[in-house]
């Protein structure tokens, strides 16, 4: 099962490049033409998760509030959620790392390669509009 972990990088990779292009690319990213803008654009979606607070708490938010709130806030935007799956792949990859390779270090660099190569392709090519 050695493939596991450096299959999770390139997951981690493509997630990190949908958290950046709606970040910093939002007018050129396939996003920005998807359904559901009130989720998925980055200007829009940051109200909802206020929003969101507002409507189950019916109140004004105190300290316990707000942070039992933050537990979720991966439902409240696409850049939250696209975090918590790169959150749960890289856990993953330390769950299932088993060395390819006699050292850990040539392990290290592939996995590095793996997640900013896929990140690269995905930023640059496969994110943005034609």
């Amino acid at each position: 099962m050695w493939w596991i972990t450096p299959v999770l990088f390139i997951i981690d990779g493509i997630l990190n490049s949908v958290m950046d292009v709606l970040r910093v690319r939002w007018k050129t990213c396939i996003f920005s033409d998807w359904k559901g803008q009130d989720w998925i654009d980055p200007s829009i979606s940051w109200h909802t998760k206020w929003e969101i607070d507002k409507k189950l708490f019916g109140r004004q938010i105190n300290i316990i509030d707000k942070i039992m709130s933050t537990t979720l806030v991966w439902l409240t935007d696409m850049w939250h959620f696209a975090k918590m799956l790169m959150l749960i792949c890289i856990t993953l990859s330390v769950v299932f790392y088993t060395p390819m390779f006699s050292s850990w270090l040539l392990d290290v660099f592939i996995f590095y390669f793996l997640f900013t190569g896929t990140f690269e392709i995905f930023f640059s090519k496969v994110l943005i509009k034609k």
